[in-house]
């Protein structure tokens, strides 16, 4: 009787997300789909759930789909509410999430409007000589390019000319390139990777000698592979700048939100208390 009732529904679900009738006209054509004790649900609830070009099939699975799941999370919500510990206090929750939706939606628009996002070299680098014993590397640390191909990809000739290029638009073919046909590809000049996560791309053993201005390729398997290693950093050192760069923006980012949010609740209630909206009852 029940999917009986909503494939009927389906195809009255069509014309509903096509075009929605004003709401006194809806209430009085209403439908009532489902009820969980004395909490009902009534078609119109549905406005706009279900694609105006969906087949009476697709709406009728929808509608399905919609209505079982609504009438288990309501059964879960009316035996939760029957147990809810004589303690706590659901008003005040409520509000306390309220309170932190709208602050947090202030401070995200504080932020968006007043933070200056640009981190010069200068304070990178004096964030960099204050932390980096901080970060001493627990891995060896490699900086290099390379790129795993499969055998059967084009153009191998000018994939060497380019691998050798050091010209912009030399390097921009090979990205473009490696984009369409490279299995994993690494471009980047500053970009350090852990060892062990560069081994995992290459055969066993290929790396087993790895050292700085050793650059070569391999082919095994189904795949060439090409790398240039530029420089290593071995663990228990302190790493290089480039390794924390992004760890060391974020940080500076952050401070400054902080700093931004701070400032601005000293400037209001510095305002409010000059204006004698602040009163203490104790």
């Amino acid at each position: 009787m029940r999917k009986a009732l909503l494939f009927i529904l389906g195809g009255f679900l069509l014309t509903v997300g096509a075009c929605v009738p004003p709401e006194s006209e809806a209430a009085a054509d209403d439908v009532l789909l489902a009820k969980v004790y004395n909490k009902p649900l009534y078609l119109s609830e549905m406005d706009g759930m279900i694609p105006r070009w969906s087949s009476k099939e697709d709406s009728t699975l929808m509608v399905n789909a919609y209505v079982e799941r609504w009438v288990r999370e309501n059964l879960m919500l009316y035996e939760a509410e029957r147990n809810v510990p004589g303690d706590l206090n659901i008003d005040a929750l409520v509000r306390d999430y309220r309170a932190s939706l709208v602050l947090n939606s202030y401070e995200k628009q504080l932020i968006e409007t007043q933070l200056d996002s640009t981190v010069t070299d200068d304070e990178v680098l004096n964030y960099y000589n204050k932390y980096k014993t901080h970060f001493q590397l627990e891995t060896n640390i490699v900086r290099c390019k390379f790129m795993k191909l499969p055998l059967d990809a084009p153009d191998e000739d000018k994939v060497a000319k380019w691998w050798e290029s050091d010209t912009l638009p030399g390097m921009r073919l090979l990205r473009d390139y490696c984009e369409e046909h490279a299995v994993v590809y690494q471009l980047e000049d500053s970009t350090w990777i852990e060892i062990k996560d560069l081994e995992e791309q290459f055969p066993k053993g290929a790396l087993s000698s790895i050292k700085e201005g050793k650059e070569f390729t391999l082919e095994e398997g189904d795949f060439k592979y090409y790398i240039r290693v530029m420089e290593i950093e071995s663990d228990n050192n302190d790493p290089p700048l480039g390794y924390i760069r992004e760890r060391a923006l974020r940080h500076i980012l952050h401070n400054r939100k902080m700093t931004l949010i701070d400032a601005e609740r000293e400037k209001l209630y510095r305002k409010a208390e000059r204006m004698g909206h602040i009163k203490y009852f104790h």
